[in-house]
């Protein structure tokens, strides 16, 4: 049995004449562990996934899911008290803006202090000497003086390792890291990668990265699925997602990459911007960017089509029946 499993994840908000979906009928699952890549653009609904397993979605967005299963239980329908145990205890969330997530008028120790007495018993002394020892597991140099540090007097880089050292302070089963090197200088970033990889093999952590940088994918993740406006349109094992992608979001994500960019060329983009739920298109939600579109793009929505043991596309075009 996966540690997590997400089966037909809505989060709907009202509109004139109804409701709109932001997330709209995801599923996936996540191993003990396992390291799965939720990527796409800024405003696919990578966030918003994660926040309506942790129950966290924004009032008055409305969440529906046949199951949110962790380790068994259905989070659906637990009670708030222990809803309330799970997140931090079981599962933990790194936050996107490390620059903003920390309180400006707390120490950066006594804000970890304040999570791991949230949900263990243990004296403020014990909690500070394991505040100690969760910075030094995360790298932070001279961890009793940084203990005791504002977050105005930490770096970047710094503030993203307590925010790490907070989610890991009650030995999560599963992490979600949202962004975790967003905003971050290339050498903080590959310590964060380093760090996120150490956490997973040491502590056998589960992880779900969310995160549009498919470098930082290649760099830690089991498996990938990409996600395009509310959707999920390609999943598999990194191997085959990054080295032969089926579907044409997921190509141009890859032919995006300045690591592919040729000497004097200008790099390649996808066209246009992620449209609003609002706006989503009918058929393919990304026909209004595709090029490779054909009329029935514009309106079927294509099923999903297996394309080997562990690898599919939503696509009209890998199922042969395109044009």
């Amino acid at each position: 049995m996966a540690l997590l499993e997400v089966e037909h994840l809505t989060l709907r908000f009202p509109a004139a004449g109804g409701s709109v979906p932001v997330v709209d009928d995801v599923s996936f699952a996540i191993d003990a562990g396992e390291v799965l890549a939720l990527v796409g653009e800024s405003g696919c609904g990578k966030s918003m996934t994660a926040l309506s397993i942790l129950r966290l979605a924004p009032k008055p967005g409305r969440i529906e899911a046949k199951r949110i299963g962790l380790d068994g239980r259905d989070l659906r329908t637990l009670p708030v008290t222990e809803m309330r145990r799970v997140r931090g205890r079981e599962i933990s969330m790194i936050f996107q803006e490390p620059m903003t997530s920390l309180s400006p008028v707390a120490t950066a120790g006594a804000q970890v202090v304040e999570a791991i007495r949230l949900h263990e018993r243990v004296s403020q002394r014990a909690a500070r000497d394991r505040v100690e020892e969760l910075f030094r597991q995360v790298g932070i140099p001279d961890p009793g003086a940084r203990r005791d540090a504002y977050p105005h007097e930490l770096s970047g880089g710094l503030k993203q390792r307590v925010m790490i050292a907070m989610a890991l302070a009650t030995r999560p089963r599963l992490l979600i890291a949202d962004e975790p090197t967003t905003a971050l200088d290339v050498t903080i970033q590959a310590q964060i990668l380093e760090l996120l990889r150490g956490l997973q093999r040491d502590l056998g952590t589960a992880i779900l990265l969310i995160t549009h940088d498919l470098g930082v994918v290649n760099e830690l993740a089991d498996r990938v699925a990409v996600m395009y406006a509310g959707r999920i349109v390609e999943r598999g094992e990194r191997a085959e997602v990054l080295g032969s992608p089926r579907h044409p979001y997921t190509e141009g994500l890859l032919a995006s990459m300045p690591a592919h960019a040729v000497a004097g060329q200008r790099l390649t983009e996808i066209a246009g911007v992620v449209p609003q739920p609002s706006e989503w298109p009918e058929g393919c939600r990304f026909s209004t960017r595709c090029p490779r579109v054909v009329d029935r793009c514009r309106t079927e929505v294509p099923a999903v089509v297996s394309l080997g043991e562990t690898q599919s596309a939503a696509c009209h075009l890998v199922s042969g029946e395109g044009a």
